[in-house]
């Protein structure tokens, strides 16, 4: 396999006519050139029993080379408060006093708090190192002072920790102190843990000016550079209530800190109050307020968790707006990115008359190339054809650069082989600080990643890219639709998931018929909200999909590159702890649609039910499919055929995930059931959701669950539903060079649904 020497991202996921979009490029070595064109995407799969990989150059301003240059990406979460007055950094004596709960103490050099110059060896730092926290000054020459505490920290556990210089008697000094309640840490009140301590040592130097930010959960690396601090050393774990005195405190100044008490006030230099700013909508935002009234506001980096239970939550509430006091952590992540925060190389105003569809900036640098896929928007409040097709952008970032396959402990049980690899997915692996984690990962304390970015190379968003158990997901998938509309020549516009949240039912409006792509798994309670609104006013959709609408996420209204997710119990790689499943970007309850009475089926009329990655089945025809208010769907199939009887995406219509007509869960009652799939395997199981008490015969071939439906049913006012219900689905479409009855049967309804006339009634 090549090393991937060149990779890019841009800066939103959709574009409009006359707007403008900006890319962001980072190639191995500052040396050279690379190439750069525009393409429009149609086909992403390279199977070779279908047409093969697509795309059509397109002329534009972007075409040309431009200067390759390897930029640098900060990475891992902490707090940056700008000091340039040095205020942080008192002449004489001074205090540090924080909450710390560590997720891994043991993993070397960790800043907790910091106005430190790594590379001078100036200024102060409260750290982790070998599992002990430590406090430090540095005169700037290469000496430093250090008193380290003589008990290691446990971890998850909540301790009060205070660090203090003081001049007066030349020693620095450390107060730590466990405070464990029944509910905030790992163990409870009946572990005797041996880690409460108070030790000094001798102060030799005077801290001297770092010349950086003041950092929370890292350390400066070196004097600040155009206003930028790079940050080292991250801290993993929860941070509450820092704050700062410009006076030395005494052990029983750390006593009363630690029970949450107020000392010394007026030499309270700083008090950071990350509870701060919680609202009915929660905390949107990555400002992070001084209370102390001293102005040493900070800001957020790379999106730490927030609204996360703090040292003193004990367990009564579990919705941080209910109590912001017992929620005044941050949880920080040596492994989180929200924006690489690379400088621009080129933009790209769409010009008039371009087609709304799938497109992507083509770089190539040396023998290696990247596609960085974006998608126009037909011109805002307009629609310029009878279709739109929804790209599941929301899906996409859940999956971004995801490494299930080849990390996950279940990776290769749940696909029932062993993985496929590519030259992604190595780079993922070598340079994983390029390009941050899926939803899907855990963060190196083994924390749930909860926030995924579109700013960064999203190496798994590529048309040609091959998912690790063997076929094409997400984008490269939804592409087997855009393919065929182009080879059937329907007119078609393109809006996203993004689009969606922001516009409403407004933009669905505006078309006759509305498509999904293979996978929206991940919506918005808005985009529920729109799909259902247009359906019920006399819109049509075709659900060309499985596992739809399962997980409710949250754009962040700051930041609307960042999406955040909160897990629960379902089809899940991980579950948000307790007290934090509630959404810090407006306050809401995570989990699944499901979960809060919105099953899929009430919408769509078809909802998760089974999931395997090793072979794909087929539908037989139940008995509705003869029903004569259906025949127009069912015209040129014969009622013995079987449907999607072979495919590029495990070798048949029905497979991978599916979902299933459900009364109980929604389905509306004037739903005809079509065809059900078969034929699936062992591998292929029911999904958590239905299963109260796990027992055999939960596979595939032994529970009715394990199946995938077709369905149809009629809504108010003329408007239709049509739903598919297998990811595999849309791979069917091309399959014998189109000639097909899955491309038949999709055909059929989608030119029913374009017609200026209600959608037959069921």
């Amino acid at each position: 396999m090549k090393d991937i020497a060149i990779r890019g991202y841009c800066d939103r996921p959709s574009v409009a006519t006359g707007e403008t979009i900006r890319f962001y490029v980072s190639a191995n070595e500052t040396r050279g050139t690379f190439d750069a064109e525009l393409v429009r995407l149609i086909h992403g799969d390279s199977n070779p029993a279908g047409p093969g990989y697509k795309e059509e150059a397109i002329k534009s301003d972007l075409e040309g080379q431009y200067p390759a240059r390897f930029q640098r990406t900060q990475f891992g979460s902490y707090v940056e408060v700008a000091d340039p007055d040095a205020g942080l950094q008192p002449d004489g004596a001074f205090s540090v006093h924080l909450f710390l709960w560590s997720t891994t103490p043991s993993r070397g050099r960790q800043g907790i708090a910091s106005r430190w110059n790594d590379e001078r060896q100036s200024g102060w730092n409260l750290a982790i190192e070998d599992g002990r926290v430590v406090f430090t000054i540095g005169d700037g020459s290469g000496a430093t002072s250090s008193v380290v505490s003589d008990r290691p920290l446990f971890q998850q556990i909540w301790y009060s920790i205070t660090g203090v210089y003081d001049p007066e008697k030349k020693q620095l000094r450390l107060y730590q102190k466990s405070v464990v309640n029944r509910t905030n840490s790992r163990f409870g009140l009946v572990v005797p843990l041996d880690s409460d301590c108070a030790v000094s040592a001798d102060a030799t130097v005077k801290a001297a000016d770092s010349e950086t930010s003041l950092l929370i959960a890292g350390l400066g690396e070196a004097a600040a550079q155009d206003g930028r601090t790079w940050c080292i050393a991250h801290y993993n774990g929860k941070v509450d209530a820092p704050k700062i005195y410009g006076c030395a405190l005494g052990q029983d100044d750390a006593e009363k800190l630690s029970r949450g008490e107020i000392v010394r006030p007026i030499s309270r230099l700083a008090h950071w109050d990350f509870s701060a700013g919680i609202g009915l909508n929660g905390i949107p935002t990555d400002h992070v307020v001084d209370a102390s009234g001293n102005g040493h506001h900070g800001r957020c980096m790379n999106q730490p968790d927030r609204g996360s239970t703090g040292w003193n939550w004990d367990g009564h509430e579990e919705n941080f707006i209910h109590c912001p006091e017992q929620y005044g952590a941050l949880w920080f992540h040596e492994d989180c990115l929200d924006d690489c925060r690379w400088e621009k190389d080129f933009e790209f105003t769409v010009p008039e008359g371009l087609k709304s569809d799938f497109y992507a900036v083509k770089i190539r640098y040396e023998d290696t190339e990247d596609y960085i896929p974006f998608f126009v928007l037909p011109p805002r409040g307009t629609a310029t054809a009878p279709i739109l097709v929804i790209a599941s952008t929301l899906s996409y970032l859940a999956y971004a650069n995801e490494q299930i396959m080849h990390k996950a402990d279940i990776g290769q049980a749940v696909a029932g082989h062993t993985p496929v690899l590519n030259e992604n997915d190595v780079e993922l692996h070598k340079n994983l600080s390029y390009y941050g984690l899926s939803t899907y990962d855990g963060h190196i304390d083994g924390r749930g990643v909860q926030y995924t970015s579109w700013r960064r190379p999203i190496m798994n968003l590529r048309p040609k890219h091959r998912q690790g158990f063997g076929s094409i997901w997400e984008l490269p998938a939804d592409l087997h639709l855009i393919d065929w509309l182009n080879h059937n020549g329907f007119e078609y516009d393109v809006a996203t998931e993004h689009d969606l949240n922001d516009q409403g039912a407004e933009l669905l409006r505006r078309y006759k018929v509305v498509l999904t792509g293979s996978h929206p798994e991940y919506q918005t309670w808005a985009n529920a909200d729109a799909w259902e609104d247009y359906l019920a006013d006399g819109g049509r959709g075709m659900y060309l999909a499985a596992n739809g609408m399962y997980w409710i996420v949250e754009v962040h209204p700051e930041k609307p590159w960042v999406m955040e997710v909160r897990k629960e119990l379902g089809v899940t790689a991980w579950e948000a702890p307790p007290g934090e499943y509630h959404y810090s970007t407006n306050g809401r309850r995570g989990g699944r649609f499901r979960g809060r009475a919105r099953a899929t089926q009430k919408i769509w009329g078809t909802g998760m039910s089974s999931f395997g990655f090793d072979h794909s089945g087929y539908f037989v025809q139940m008995p509705d499919s003869q029903d004569e208010r259906v025949a127009w769907i069912m015209e040129g199939i014969d009622p013995e055929e079987r449907i999607g009887d072979g495919g590029l995406v495990g070798g048949g219509a029905g497979g991978y995930e599916l979902d299933r007509y459900d009364l109980a869960l929604g389905t509306p009652p004037n739903t005809l059931l079509l065809a059900s799939s078969v034929e699936h395997s062992v591998v292929y199981t029911v999904i958590p959701d239905d299963k109260a008490f796990p027992h055999p015969g939960m596979n595939g071939g032994e529970h009715p669950f394990v199946r995938a439906d077709i369905t149809y049913f009629s809504t108010a006012n003329g408007g239709g539903m049509f739903a598919t219900s297998s990811i595999s689905w849309l791979g069917s479409l091309s399959w014998n060079d189109y000639d097909n009855n899955v491309s038949k049967m999709t055909k059929n309804v989608l030119n029913q649904f374009i017609k200026d006339e209600p959608a037959p009634r069921v």
